[in-house]
């Protein structure tokens, strides 16, 4: 792997970000798991530190708490919207489904905090109120509104929030509720910085970088579905085989995390995937292989072809360059390590 490595290593020292922790595994064998560079600048990382995993929660907290409720018999995929938030009314056409894969027809991004204030059903107010931009089932939109509204439909149908039932439902029976939280230790914490939500401008350690996320979990009553996890490169892999091998889905809910089920085609029901241009796969990976990408410098990658899972875990927004330099970084590393594999 030192091909590989060299590629982060030239890109810490090119200030993509201040380090990295790399984790590759493939059926069940680590291939490599290393910490390069520094947090912020200064101290080291180390193999245990938890990073902001962003939207990479959308996979890891939000959709498995939704597909266990699913297997669990408590939901269908294709339940409108509407029998859990009924003031979203020009969503009634929209499902789960469409939710899960961003074809609901919402928007990429607002802030919601901005015009109604903190708390999740404040969020919820603020999507209800959107424009379609178009029907849903026909329009494909990458969206953390659609994973904001899903955090208010598992509140709804459970009683609890999205990461009390993850720990329990997911990451426990997994083994990982040590390293995948919502509730980090700052200390362990690789530090970002936000121009977003409250808080703006600061440092922030252990606290979301997603503003609203960030805003959601103000409130003190709820999280967020569409980010807000921290974890470690290895519980992030862990989970990743889990759905690669199984041990969490049985195999109809897996073949559904790892096959299209959006139309138009580009989204499993939790990853991007062919033809997708958001799939973090880089050039060279198998045509099957899956992933997600988080907007602090994460990325989570599945490819069933050689069985290898990936993840690259950075702090990227900690530094000013790091939209013009870590995306193509970030290709580079995957191609050079599919090279290497």
């Amino acid at each position: 792997m030192e091909r590989v490595r060299t590629v982060l290593l030239r890109g810490i020292q090119r200030e993509a970000m201040p380090g990295a922790v790399v984790c590759v595994r493939q059926r069940g064998e680590t291939l490599w798991h290393e910490a390069l560079g520094t947090t912020d600048g200064s101290a080291p990382t180390a193999l245990a530190t938890l990073y902001d995993l962003a939207s990479i929660t959308k996979p890891v907290a939000m959709a498995s708490s939704i597909c266990t409720l699913v297997e669990h018999g408590e939901l269908t995929l294709t339940t409108p919207l509407t029998d859990f938030i009924p003031a979203a009314s020009h969503l009634k056409d929209a499902t789960l489904r469409h939710l899960l894969t961003h074809t609901s027809g919402l928007p990429a991004w607002i802030a919601c905090y901005q015009d109604e204030g903190f708390g999740l059903d404040a969020a919820v107010r603020a999507i209800s109120q959107l424009p379609l931009r178009g029907a849903p089932g026909t329009h494909y939109e990458y969206s953390c509104l659609n994973y904001i509204l899903l955090a208010q439909v598992l509140e709804t149908v459970t009683g609890t929030t999205v990461d009390r039932f993850a720990a329990e439902h997911v990451f426990a029976p997994l083994g990982l509720s040590e390293q995948l939280t919502y509730h980090p230790d700052p200390a362990r914490s690789a530090p970002t910085i936000s121009q977003e939500g409250p808080r703006s401008g600061e440092t922030l350690a252990g606290v979301v970088h997603d503003g609203n996320a960030r805003a959601i979990c103000a409130e003190g009553r709820s999280v967020s579905g569409n980010a807000g996890l921290f974890g470690t490169a290895e519980a992030v892999a862990r989970f990743g085989e889990a759905i690669l091998h199984g041990g969490l889905f049985g195999s109809p809910t897996r073949q559904r995390w790892l096959l299209p089920q959006s139309t138009p085609p580009g989204h499993t029901l939790a990853f991007f995937c062919k033809p997708n241009g958001l799939t973090p796969t880089g050039d060279l990976l198998s045509d099957r292989a899956v992933g997600h990408s988080g907007f602090t410098g994460t990325a989570l990658v599945l490819d069933p072809e050689s069985g290898c899972v990936i993840v690259l875990l950075t702090n990227a927004v900690y530094v000013d360059n790091s939209k013009t330099e870590f995306l193509p970084l970030r290709r580079r590393f995957m191609n050079a390590l599919a090279g290497t594999l």
